[in-house]
């Protein structure tokens, strides 16, 4: 019987998910009951992670509040976890689970440093660096609440995790650009003869689809190789890749507005909640991803 404080805290995290990264909602409620509350605590973990910049600005602020997630991490492998709702389910998730606090916490050393950081990222390298120590790190830890992590997991879950990252910041392109952020990669934008200001300004340029297409390509192949090792990890596994699906989603739909990130019918996804619900049923039921 699940504990009156652990139903509360759980119940939050479904209302932050369902509310704020609906997307991930979908795929995580159709999978077996025992694995629906783990990965939802997992996601809204990285919710209330990525909600920081909208809350704090700061720089010493943000560093503060940084290292209380680092603290509350580490509280939620011990008897007295801290009185918060997400370390709270986080604790019934993970505590009795190994290999799971450095994942967690490379989780928020990410972010930490993305939030601080001043300037674009210099490469896709640099891009993909930051997709591997936040998507890929929180697949690494499906794996392990589930009990199906392995090396194969591990390697296709990377490669997913790249392309998951990747999307979510070219999807994001509009919203950071009004926050005076950008995250196409300046090796790229100099080579396309793309200023900063021609992001932050949310107007669509052929050299800026060019540079779009570039960081694409590279999501897509991810995407590709995560799905080539499907053959090799366990069939209990495959549930855990769907966010496959809106990855693909999006790549195809920014494809099809000729890869103008600022396109108003890609802000929400670029597909209607409706057709990804089929699609995500239909993969799960065929065992693919």
């Amino acid at each position: 019987m699940v504990e009156p404080s652990l139903r509360s805290a759980l119940a939050y995290c479904v209302n932050q998910v369902r509310s704020f990264d609906y997307t991930n909602y979908i795929w995580s409620v159709q999978l077996p009951k025992e694995l629906r509350a783990p990965l939802i605590a997992l996601r809204a973990f990285n919710v209330e992670l990525t909600q920081i910049p909208d809350n704090v600005r700061q720089e010493q602020l943000m560093q503060i509040r940084m290292q209380w997630w680092r603290d509350a991490v580490k509280s939620a492998y011990t008897n007295k976890p801290q009185p918060n709702p997400v370390i709270q389910a986080l604790h019934a998730t993970v505590a009795a689970v190994p290999h799971t606090q450095s994942h967690l916490l490379r989780m928020v050393s990410t972010l930490e440093a993305d939030y601080l950081r001043a300037q674009p990222p210099k490469s896709l390298d640099q891009l993909e660096q930051y997709a591997e120590g936040s998507s890929s790190q929180l697949l690494y830890l499906q794996g392990r609440v589930a009990g199906v992590g392995n090396q194969e997991y591990d390697h296709a879950a990377s490669h997913l995790g790249k392309a998951v990252g990747i999307a979510n910041l070219l999807r994001g392109t509009a919203y950071h650009a009004a926050r005076r952020r950008c995250y196409l990669p300046s090796d790229l934008c100099m080579r396309e003869g793309v200023s900063d200001e021609d992001v932050l300004r949310g107007q669509n340029t052929e050299n800026v689809s060019n540079v779009v297409f570039q960081v694409a390509t590279q999501a897509k192949g991810h995407l590709e190789e995560a799905r080539a090792l499907s053959g090799q990890i366990p069939g209990e596994a495959k549930p855990l890749m769907l966010p496959a699906v809106a990855v693909d989603l999006y790549l195809a739909a920014l494809e099809k507005h000729d890869f103008n990130v600022f396109a108003t019918q890609l802000q929400s996804g670029g597909f209607t909640p409706l057709w990804y619900q089929i699609l995500v049923k239909y993969n799960l039921m065929l065992g693919k991803y």
